[in-house]
């Protein structure tokens, strides 16, 4: 088996970069003097493998910024959220999410066509595969799960943004009907989840890998497609009878139509079926990484600065190392230490949300302190694992100043740059490459999934609930949850507990709108904080004070993505409500 990682040999890199640039149709198209068909692609393993590992680089996608015309992403999209601002305003997160421009002609979603593109390669791969003129059934079995995984996630992606969308359930032959009308959330949630069965059912084991093979799609990853998508239709923006807006005779579109606790139940069964399946199978939680200097536990920062870890169940891993001067690299790395897009800053927002060691909440003075360094150190040091702030290095070099009496330090809007998920290795000044293996599926999202599930369908947070939130909690050496907090109060510790574990890891926008919180002020709309930072003369301290560098829009109907113009003038779709 090929390893999609390009840790491959020099014959499968070249073949394979020849065609991850190629939607399905292209593909089978026949260039000049080369006779390409689809008995070509499916007459051997060595040529299925090489259209498979094209279907992983559109289908299995972080939210890892690339350029080029089929894997288009913005700058991390937290850059849409309270988790930070990017300092630049071309970016395309700032039109259609912070300033609430989303419409037909912005929606915010530059993968719509990929994903497209990534189902049909799917298709084609679950109706040929098992006709393919070669007797390799174990082959065989393992591509057609990879078929229904990717398809499914795909489609798990197209329901977070838009609700219902068409359902093609066999490839559509080039020139065939493609206005297909839109099916409802249910049949679509129903549709992932029968495709979730199929490739748990055809998938190998995490154990079951060589490391040559880390990369490509497991049960485990299935799984835990299944129980994500299973916590998606438990949230309130779906699992209600009542929508953001009102759709009349098409509220089915986005909504399911009607509350079911049961179906948080069904959430928490499939996290809890997760974690078990993890631990029978070698994947863990990363504990006990010191740093070799200062002894410090480092567990949080090697889990995304060393991603091929154990913790790990799925990673975007189809792009091969590059520069500083190439995405996902360049948008975040600031230009004071040699990036070219600025970098992303962390918002004074989301630095609040994080508590202090012994696990009660900071004390901001929203006029101004001059005790910011110390309240610095006192915070969970997942702050420090996540944020590079005054005096602290740009990975192993250039302290950073914050100070703003100093000339040249006005980059950093908000104080703080997000540092995760730039690897240290990472360094303008060595012009070092690096792979980009941006976290899709990591164990600690489904600790907190158990726990956010099993608090929704119990009148009071259940014991196992706590006790999921404490083993993130425990890792980094923060303190237990205290026991006895009502419904309401366990549901904001766990979704505070889920910003700041998976912080830059692409669910902070989905997320709030899940929770349907956005409109809350500083979330998604509202006033966005920064701070101003003077060093105190004669001190290690600094003075901070708290502005306002923007004010952000967010409406009811940018719960849901928009359709295209473009897509819409095909006459085919029903567009989302207030679009």
């Amino acid at each position: 088996m090929k390893n999609l990682s390009y840790k491959i040999t020099v014959v499968f890199l070249s073949i394979l970069l020849s065609s991850i640039s190629l939607s399905c149709d292209d593909y089978l198209e026949k260039p000049p003097g080369v006779d390409v068909t689809e008995d070509t692609i499916f007459s051997s393993p060595v040529q299925v493998d090489y259209f498979v590992a094209g279907t992983y680089f559109m289908g299995v996608k972080s939210d890892f910024p690339y350029w080029n015309d089929h894997d288009r992403s913005d700058i991390g999209w937290g850059a849409a959220t309270d988790e930070a601002e990017i300092t630049q305003g071309w970016y395309w997160c700032q039109a259609p999410w912070n300033a609430g421009g989303m419409s037909p002609s912005n929606t915010g979603d530059l993968r719509f066509t990929t994903h497209w593109k990534a189902i049909r390669r799917a298709n084609t791969i679950i109706e040929r595969i098992d006709n393919a003129p070669f007797d390799d059934p174990a082959f065989k079995r393992r591509v057609k799960g990879e078929g229904y995984c990717i398809r499914a996630l795909n489609y798990f992606e197209l329901l977070r943004k838009y609700g219902g969308v068409p359902i093609l359930r066999e490839r559509v032959d080039i020139g065939g009907n493609l206005k297909i009308p839109r099916s409802t959330v249910k049949e679509v949630v129903q549709f992932i989840l029968d495709d979730c069965k199929e490739a748990i059912s055809l998938l190998p084991k995490p154990n079951e890998l060589s490391t040559s093979e880390r990369g490509r799609l497991t049960n485990l990853a299935a799984m835990c497609l299944k129980a994500r998508t299973l916590l998606y239709a438990a949230s309130p923006t779906f699992n209600t009878a009542k929508p953001y807006l009102n759709f009349g005779a098409n509220n089915d579109l986005i909504i399911l139509g009607d509350y079911d606790k049961e179906r948080w139940k069904e959430a928490a069964d499939a996290a809890k079926d997760v974690l078990d399946e993890a631990a029978r199978t070698g994947v863990k939680l990363v504990k006990n990484k010191k740093d070799d200097a200062t002894g410090e536990d480092i567990s949080y920062l090697y889990i995304w600065d060393q991603p091929d870890n154990e913790e790990v169940i799925l990673a975007d891993q189809c792009r091969g190392k590059v520069g500083t001067g190439h995405f996902p690299w360049n948008g975040q790395i600031p230009s004071v230490v040699g990036g070219s897009g600025g970098g992303l800053c962390m918002t004074f927002n989301f630095v609040m949300k994080y508590e202090t060691k012994n696990g009660t909440p900071q004390t901001w003075n929203m006029d101004g302190g001059d005790d910011l360094m110390a309240k610095y150190e006192e915070l969970d040091p997942r702050f420090r694992q996540t944020a590079t702030y005054h005096g602290r290095p740009w990975n192993t070099t250039d302290n950073l100043s914050m100070d703003l009496s100093e000339t040249g330090n006005d980059k950093c809007i908000t104080g703080q740059y997000m540092h995760k998920p730039v690897p240290l290795a990472v360094s303008r000044r060595d012009n070092v490459r690096v792979e980009p293996k941006g976290c899709i599926f990591r164990l600690a999202e489904f600790y907190l999934s158990y726990a956010e599930a099993l608090n929704e369908y119990y009148d009071v947070p259940p014991e196992e609930a706590y006790d999921a939130v404490d083993e993130i909690r425990g890792r980094v050496g923060m303190p237990k949850l205290p026991r006895n907090l009502s419904q309401s109060e366990f549901r904001e510790r766990v979704r505070n507990e889920r910003a700041i574990e998976l912080c830059m890891e692409g669910h902070r926008l989905y997320d709030t709108r899940r929770w349907e919180i956005c409109e809350q002020d500083g979330v998604m709309r509202g006033n966005m904080y920064g701070i101003k930072i003077y060093k105190i003369d004669g001190s290690k301290e600094c003075r901070y004070e708290p502005y306002v560098f923007e004010v952000r829009t967010f409406t009811k109907k940018m719960y849901r993505h928009p359709f295209s113009t473009g897509e819409m003038d095909k006459g085919y779709l029903i567009q989302n409500p207030g679009y």
